[in-house]
């Protein structure tokens, strides 16, 4: 008997690719020129490019298998002058349960700087007063928030024995089963971002006071900042219990009378594997992702004049990753041939043959990873599949 069973869950919660493309801002000229004696001129510019991502996963999964598959508990007992035989066939049932879940992937590309600046204070009369302020930002931010609860429950069983010949007379007796086997395979890959921002930052700047007149005031002020946030958090609780019994033991032929016993038991095999992959944090702030350059040409200004230039130039990368996991595996494998008897036997002979009895168990955990800069040669998608993440974590040269 062949009993197969197979759960599949590929949940890409709110997988996202997001390409974010933001235009560019024209170049902004400001002149303060030509204006007469004891003039005031005050002029503010406010330049922003910001681009926000925000994205984030809830998935909770919870699968109870039980699976069974049997050929044994038969009986053939009390007979008289014949040969009372039992024979089995295979009993074998695989379990497959794979859970994938949780992806945030962006690629936030083109955001745009905010275009070069020019200021000209020129030829302004004596005594005037001339301020310029210009402030030229450009913030992204990228929020990518994954959560994930798993429990499985898989119970599977494949028995061939627990099968009975006792008290027959005048005949051979033969118990003979054939193989009990026991496969349950269990895959979580869960929480990965991925992340990644180019092109930005603001634009080139200068900064020009000249040709003003005596005593006159001039002053510019410049504040230019670029930043890339990038929050990057994934939460994984996942439990996995796993029971797996073979048996093709336990086999009973007592109490025959003249006449041979045989008990001949087939194989018992549990394979079982349980592989855990959570939390992996990849981030590629492109170095290209900062503010221009600022010239500043203060000349031939009159007597006395009073020329101020106030420049601040801030560059920001600041990528935060927090990985918090707890893996628990309680895996039990229990592979049976024996347990068989065969006694209180007269005018005959008596075998016992049992077979191979084997468990396999393997569990392999893989989490909380955290990488920052270059994302190689891995391509940035939607995939995002159980063996591509093992391989990916495995690949990795912590």
């Amino acid at each position: 008997m062949t009993f197969s069973k197979r759960m599949t869950i590929a949940i890409a919660t709110a997988a996202v690719l997001l390409n974010a493309v933001a235009p560019l801002a024209g170049a902004d000229t400001i002149t303060v020129s030509g204006n007469g004696e004891g003039s005031s001129t005050h002029v503010n510019v406010d330049t922003n490019t910001t681009t926000q991502v925000n994205q984030s996963n809830d998935a909770n999964i919870s699968n109870h298998v039980n699976s069974t598959a049997s050929s044994g508990g038969n009986s053939s007992n009390g007979n008289t002058g014949g040969s009372s035989n039992i024979t089995t066939g295979n009993a074998t049932t695989n379990t497959s349960v794979t859970n994938v879940a949780n992806l945030n992937s962006a690629n936030v590309t083109d955001t745009g700087d905010n275009g070069s600046t020019d200021v000209n204070v020129t030829g302004n009369e004596s005594g005037s007063k001339n301020i310029a302020n210009v402030n030229n930002t450009n913030t992204v931010f990228v929020n990518q928030t994954n959560d994930a609860n798993i429990h499985n429950s898989v119970d599977g069983d494949a028995s061939t024995g627990g099968n009975h010949a006792s008290g027959n007379t005048h005949g051979d007796t033969n118990v003979t089963t054939g193989n009990a086997n026991t496969t349950v395979n269990v895959g979580n890959a869960v929480n990965a971002n991925i992340a990644s921002v180019t092109n930005g930052g603001t634009g080139n700047t200068s900064v020009t006071i000249a040709d003003n007149g005596k005593h006159s005031a001039n002053v510019v002020g410049l504040d230019q900042y670029s930043s890339v946030v990038l929050g990057q958090d994934n939460d994984a609780h996942i439990g996995n219990f796993v029971d797996a019994d073979a048996t093709s033991g336990d086999n009973s032929a007592n109490s025959n009378t003249h006449g041979k016993t045989t008990v001949t038991t087939g194989n018992a095999t549990t394979n079982d594997t349980v592989d855990n992959a959570a939390n992996f944090n990849a981030a590629d702030p492109d170095g290209d992702y900062v503010t221009g350059g600022v010239s500043v040409d203060v000349n031939t200004n009159g007597r006395d004049s009073w020329n101020s230039v106030y420049a601040d130039t801030n560059d920001v990368i600041a990528p935060t990753q927090k990985n918090d996991q707890g893996f628990w595996n309680d895996v039990s494998g229990d592979a049976t041939t024996g347990m068989n008897s065969a006694h209180g036997h007269k005018g005959g002979s008596s075998t016992v043959t049992t077979q191979n009895g084997s468990s396999t168990n393997t569990v392999n955990n893989a989490g909380n990873v955290n990488t920052v800069g270059s994302l190689g040669s891995y391509t940035i998608g939607t995939t995002f599949d159980f063996s591509g993440l093992l391989g990916f974590l495995n690949g990795l040269t912590l």
